[in-house]
């Protein structure tokens, strides 16, 4: 694997991580579940 694929692959890992994280911090708010929850109901 050369120096650039491997840099690459390092930062499409980094930003998985970061996307996990910020949803999980999304989660944890009360009111952004309640709207999800919300949204969901209201499509059936």
């Amino acid at each position: 694997m050369t120096p650039p694929t491997r840099l690459r692959r390092a930062l499409a890992w980094a930003a998985l991580l970061a996307v996990l994280l910020a949803v999980f911090g999304l989660y944890t708010r009360g009111d952004f579940m309640l709207d999800v929850a919300n949204q969901l109901w209201g499509c059936f």
